[in-house]
């Protein structure tokens, strides 16, 4: 598997979500591991930095629940490349500083191995699915310890170089789309009410898109982090739901107005931003959700928030030059999309 095949892949959304994909976009459980006997990443000699990844790599291979993967330097990649893994949150760092990732061909779960922890591990699945997410995680983690020793104290939890990861080492997270909350003007009440909690609702540059994830790990079990963590995200998606059908039913014509407006833009444009693009494809979502677009599915509005990224669009017209506005061939790929699954 090349970056190429991950950009033009499905990626998470080509195994069908279990629950409310209209809602939430993925659920995602992160583990963050270190290993005992060598010094944190960023204090490891490169020789032994190399000799722990050849170790971890080793206890990846043999792992019968992780058969496939495929392995990528980070620091060797091209920028570009780079870029790809940035625009699908697999580096979610806008700097990565070295590492070595580990994925498997749907990204349903990937290592990125001594980069700022030695083992920093995410599985993910589509829709609301965290208790098959858990007890994979939790097959895969067993196994490798099975084979070494992580760092850790009868104290103080896992041991980890950044001390915000310590304790369960565990970061829950659940990425929603909540255009209900923001349209009744309900989405600061629910960030204060999660923020109580120990939860942060953080939004992305578009509006209705929000990243829901536990801000500490320390001072608490993991299985009592992972059982309040998945309460908290289903009592905002249960609300969501019913929010949205109340401002459906109270603002009918308003709603349908935006999302045909929405759809007839993303059908016909010439010239189109990424921000634009995202804010219509929200609207579609939406739309697709109460059942007003019945000729597009959720998996589609999903596949787009990938595909019309200014680097995936690179990759896949093969565009070399950097000073190339993607505006026109966003909304080129937009039509043939659509125009094709409706």
């Amino acid at each position: 598997m090349t970056i190429e095949d991950i950009a033009r892949s499905e990626g998470i959304w080509s195994s069908p979500p279990q629950e409310s994909p209209d809602v939430v976009l993925k659920s995602s459980l992160q583990y963050f591991r270190n290993v005992d006997g060598y010094a944190f990443s960023h204090k490891l000699p490169k020789k032994e930095k190399d000799q722990l990844v050849r170790l971890l790599l080793d206890c990846i291979r043999i792992n019968e629940i992780y058969p496939e993967f495929n392995t990528f330097r980070v620091d060797e990649l091209f920028p570009n490349d780079r870029k790809i893994l940035h625009e699908r949150n697999i580096l979610k760092e806008e700097r990565t500083d070295g590492g070595t990732l580990v994925i498997d061909p749907q990204q349903r779960h990937f290592f990125l191995l001594c980069g700022l922890e030695h083992l920093d591990f995410v599985a993910e699945r589509s829709g609301f699915n965290f208790d098959e997410l858990y007890a994979f995680s939790k097959s895969v983690l067993f196994s490798i310890e099975k084979k070494l020793e992580f760092s850790f104290s009868q104290r103080y939890g896992y041991l980890t170089a950044n001390p915000k990861n310590s304790g369960a080492a565990l970061q829950a997270c659940s990425y929603m789309h909540l255009p209900g909350l923001v349209i009744s003007g309900r989405i600061n009440e629910a960030a204060s009410e999660l923020d109580k909690k120990g939860y942060a609702l953080r939004s992305s540059w578009v509006e209705g898109y929000y990243e829901i994830f536990n801000k500490v790990s320390t001072g608490i079990s993991e299985k009592e982090l992972f059982d309040g963590a998945v309460s908290s995200f289903r009592s905002i998606m249960e609300l969501e739901i019913e929010v949205r059908e109340s401002e459906y039913k109270a603002n009918k014509r308003l709603i349908e107005d935006k999302i045909w407006r929405s759809y007839g833009i993303l059908m016909t444009s010439r010239i189109i931003s990424l921000y634009e693009s995202l804010e219509l494809l929200s609207s579609l979502r939406l739309g697709v959700s109460l059942g007003i677009l019945t000729n597009l599915t959720i998996k589609d509005v999903n596949l787009l928030l990938y595909f019309t990224q200014d680097f995936h669009l690179r990759k896949r017209y093969s565009i070399k030059d950097m000073e190339q506005n993607m505006e026109e061939t966003r909304a080129q790929f937009l039509r043939d999309y659509m125009k094709e699954v409706t």
